[in-house]
């Protein structure tokens, strides 16, 4: 895995906009200026698997539309529905780059980080399930600590909600950027003509 970025966003508490634009330019990095189809890993029966649908229900209700979404709290995309998603995906979306987003355990010291990269996730990997992976890139936010069964039960909804809301303004800014880009270049291609 290519770790474009990796920051805690606790640390940005005070600076919410640095973590915001870091989130951003690694998106750009990664696609370039296209707009990535977005699939949002996880269930919301259980607090620390959540953090995908709630990226997802963030990003429907603020890009209305710019991208596709897939993977909300109404109508989350669990671990098992990977196949069935990959191959939608593959017939629907056949040219589109994909962002996969997913919790993660790792290192006591990694709680609260969020890792961007330009290689796909296999989801339920940290709680030991070999699955297909997903997504030509890759959001993860370590929500606690890989040392028991239950892990992911036990996480607090305010650390999920955190690191939610920093995806979300990542994204959202790496979309209006695009936006932004394609309105100058149109406005510039009618003013040399």
């Amino acid at each position: 895995m290519d770790i474009i970025i990796a920051v805690k966003a606790f640390y940005y508490n005070n600076d919410f906009n640095t973590l915001k634009m870091g989130i951003a330019a690694s998106l750009k990095s990664v696609f370039g200026g296209k707009k990535p189809i977005i699939c949002c890993i996880g269930t919301d029966a259980v607090i620390g698997d959540s953090l995908g649908p709630l990226v997802g229900t963030l990003l429907k209700e603020k890009l209305l539309g710019k991208t596709y979404v897939y993977g909300t709290l109404n109508m989350p995309i669990t671990a098992k529905d990977i196949d069935k998603l990959s191959d939608y995906l593959g017939k629907i979306h056949k040219s589109s780059p994909v962002l996969a987003i997913d919790a993660a355990l790792g290192a006591e010291n990694e709680i609260g980080y969020i890792k961007i990269s330009d290689t796909p996730i296999k989801p339920g990997l940290g709680v030991e399930k070999k699955l297909s992976e997903i997504g030509s890139a890759s959001i993860i936010a370590i929500v606690e600590e890989k040392n028991s069964k239950n892990m992911l039960s036990f996480v607090r909804i305010s650390t999920v909600y955190a690191l939610a809301q920093a995806i979300c303004a990542g994204i959202v800014e790496y979309f209006d950027e695009i936006e932004d880009l394609r309105s100058k270049g149109e406005e510039n291609a009618r003013i040399s003509l």
